[in-house]
């Protein structure tokens, strides 16, 4: 494995990682009684923030897919 591909799949575990915090705070907001449109908002602001700030366009994706993924569960929660 190259020092590459270690920098990538650390990357993607982080991403990962990072994903589910987020999951796990939105999820604490909702059931504290945030509402629901402030919490999408903050993640979607989260999402233009990496947009205009991640450098790899590989991180950038997954992030973007991540975050959609969060996005969608805590919109049907």
């Amino acid at each position: 494995m190259s020092n590459d591909d270690d920098d990538a799949a650390f990357a993607e575990g982080a991403i990962t990682l990072w994903s589910n915090l987020l999951a796990l705070i939105g999820t604490h907001l909702l059931e504290t009684g945030m509402p629901r449109h402030e919490v999408l908002d903050m993640l979607k602001m989260l999402h233009e923030t990496n947009e205009e700030t991640v450098r790899s366009p590989r991180a950038r994706a997954i992030a973007g897919q991540h975050l959609k993924s969060v996005y969608d569960a805590l919109g049907k929660a």
